[in-house]
């Protein structure tokens, strides 16, 4: 690794000094290959230069600076004081010794000198993870990224993030509106998600060292609602959703999918044809879970694999346009009560009908268990409470009271 001190002119006939590194190092925020590391440091130029405005390839207009020439074609020269000679070699040493500095941290591999600036762009930084979640179908990241864009004005320098703007943001999701809804308020798990993406980019900035602490660390979450009744679909109700037109076919798609398999969202966006696995006629997925980072192997149905159409080349995604998150599941609401079906339904509902489903037509506690990925039986429990409560119903409907 070579460090060199450089300058730049400036408009005011001052040079601006850089660090050049060679060969380029990574940026620890942006992940990029980067050559300079401006320091806020700046020389007297001995040497004159003039503004030049010009009109760049894509008809922006910008500013040239470029050395005054005399008339034998020479750069002017400016005399400078002995208090500007003096502050030029004090700043020199100066500059010199941070290279120094630099030069032991990269050998320790820490690259947080790039990041420490407190007018860095947060809004910048989360925009980063909110487009690398999006690409993996997760719209939530966006979400959070849009309300926090609102709230800042659109203006979020790392100077802001102090425990009273951090304070702020949460008081103001729990009385924002949605952005592609109708209702008054978000709701309490929206708000939840919101505020925990929140957090945890303000944890990826802290680990790149865009700030020195987590200013929301110590800030008490938005509460629980009651939790809902875990909402399903019967196999009638089933039936009628598969038959009924949907905005979007291959959401609908899969949808269907997650009802035959049990598959999270999450992973029904990361799946490529690869995983999915034929041999003699059966088939079965092949995958590690998101959530729980396991290597699962489940069998899957006939029916269930003539859902996906046509196969793909292994490293295609089974959905490439699936995605999922607030606006979706207006989708989802329009397409169920589109087939007469008036329940409230979100896409993780459709994981519960493929687990109540299962444990109703029979299937052991502990298989269904297993095929929905779970640790711990007791997690699947609650669907055979449901399925209990079912029955229980089913069987208060026979009487002799007229």
């Amino acid at each position: 690794m070579r460090a060199t001190i450089r300058t730049k002119p400036l408009h005011d006939s001052k040079l601006r000094i850089y660090i050049d590194y060679y060969p380029a190092i990574l940026h620890p925020i942006t992940g990029k290959p980067t050559r300079r590391e401006v320091l806020a440091l700046s020389l007297f130029s001995e040497e004159e230069y003039s503004e030049q405005e010009y009109t760049t390839n894509s008809n922006k207009r910008a500013i040239r600076i470029s050395p005054v020439l005399d008339n034998k074609g020479n750069p002017k020269k400016i005399k400078l004081t002995p208090l500007q000679r003096e502050h030029n070699k004090k700043t020199l040493i100066l500059a010199e010794n941070i290279k120094a500095q630099r030069q032991l941290q990269i050998q320790q591999d820490d690259y947080g000198f790039m990041s420490h600036n407190k007018n860095a762009d947060f809004l910048a930084f989360f925009k980063g993870y909110a487009d690398e979640h999006l690409a993996n179908g997760d719209t939530n990241y966006l979400a959070a990224y849009n309300f926090l864009k609102t709230y800042s004005n659109e203006n979020c320098p790392v100077k802001l993030l102090t425990p009273d703007f951090c304070e702020g943001f949460r008081d103001y999701l729990t009385t924002a509106k949605p952005f592609v809804s109708t209702k008054t308020k978000l709701a309490n798990t929206s708000m939840i998600a919101y505020w925990g993406i929140f957090k945890m980019v303000l944890k990826k900035a802290v680990q790149k060292k865009l700030i020195k602490t987590n200013p929301a660390a110590d800030i008490k979450g938005i509460g629980k609602a009651p939790s809902p009744q875990r909402e399903f679909l019967t196999h009638d109700e089933l039936i009628k959703i598969a038959n009924a037109p949907c905005d979007l076919p291959e959401f609908k798609s899969a949808s269907l999918f997650s009802v035959f398999t049990g598959l999270r969202h999450s992973d029904i966006c990361k799946l490529t044809w690869g995983e999915i696995l034929e041999e003699n006629g059966k088939y079965s997925i092949r995958l590690t879970i998101k959530k729980t980072k396991e290597a699962e192997t489940m069998p899957i149905s006939v029916e269930a694999y003539n859902i996906l159409g046509d196969r793909k080349a292994n490293h295609q995604k089974v959905f490439p346009t699936f995605k999922y998150g607030q606006w979706q599941n207006s989708v989802i609401l329009r397409w169920i009560h589109g087939a007469g079906v008036n329940k409230h339904i979100t896409f993780h509902c459709f994981r519960h009908t493929f687990a109540t489903l299962q444990l109703s037509l029979g299937t052991d506690l502990y298989m269904v268990s297993k095929m929905l990925g779970h640790k711990n039986i007791t997690t699947t429990q609650i669907y055979a409470k449901i399925i209990d409560e079912k029955k229980r119903e089913a069987a208060n409907k026979i009487t002799l009271i007229l």
